[in-house]
């Protein structure tokens, strides 16, 4: 932390985005450099080769069918371990393979739906990148609640009060629960404002005059 700076100044602070959100990067290349990712499918073997043949071969009927033979084998055999890989990922994996990817980023099930348990991976896998910035909170936020509108407020004693002004079903905030708290800034408190109704007008929170329909509902994190 820079010398002059408080825990709640990097929690405030919107430096940065979070990132994360794949816990695996596939390219898909052509057998050139042009591709970027930990790994990358090859889909087009046989034109590549064919491309590679020598001069003397040009125009060859017997080493094209040879090579295309042989090439539409390496091509089927990388077809199916790439459609191996993805059922591996994130968006792909179904129940089994989710729990083998909520292992790895430190996120257990705890009774939620396969699709629910797929977002909360995800937003694990951001909490555990977090550096407490307001932009990882709201990025976390976003994954477990949706878009919406978020206020985030200094209130003192460096605590934050994290505002949702979109009604926040029980699910949404089950979720955030979850993984807020691994989100924020090391010594800094905090609050999240929710309704699980819509406001009438805007987010009022202990506000005397307010109807008490408006009123916020508080969890502490």
């Amino acid at each position: 932390m820079a010398e002059g700076t408080t825990a709640i100044d990097t929690a405030l602070s919107t430096e940065g985005d979070a990132d994360g959100t794949d816990l695996i990067t596939y390219g898909v290349g052509a057998g050139d450099h042009s591709a970027e990712g930990a790994l990358q499918y090859i889909d087009r073997h046989e034109e590549i080769a064919a491309r590679k043949l020598a001069p003397p071969f040009w125009g060859k009927p017997n080493i094209a069918a040879l090579l295309s033979a042989f090439m539409r084998e390496i091509q089927l055999l990388e077809d199916t371990i790439w459609e191996f890989l993805e059922l591996r990922t994130l968006p792909l994996a179904d129940l089994a393979r989710l729990k083998v990817l909520g292992k790895i980023v430190g996120q257990p099930r705890l009774n939620f739906d396969v699709e629910a348990y797929r977002v909360l991976i995800r937003a694990r896998a951001l909490a555990n990148l977090s550096r407490g910035r307001a932009s990882d909170l709201l990025a976390v936020l976003e994954l477990l609640i949706g878009p919406s509108e978020y206020t985030l407020l200094a209130i003192g004693n460096a605590t934050l009060y994290l505002s949702v002004l979109e009604p926040v079903t029980a699910q949404g905030l089950d979720m955030a629960v979850q993984i807020l708290p691994d989100t924020r800034a090391a010594g800094v408190g905090l609050q999240l404002l929710f309704s699980p109704e819509a406001f009438e007008d805007v987010f009022v929170w202990g506000d005397a005059w307010g109807a008490p329909e408006q009123w916020g509902t508080v969890r502490i994190l």
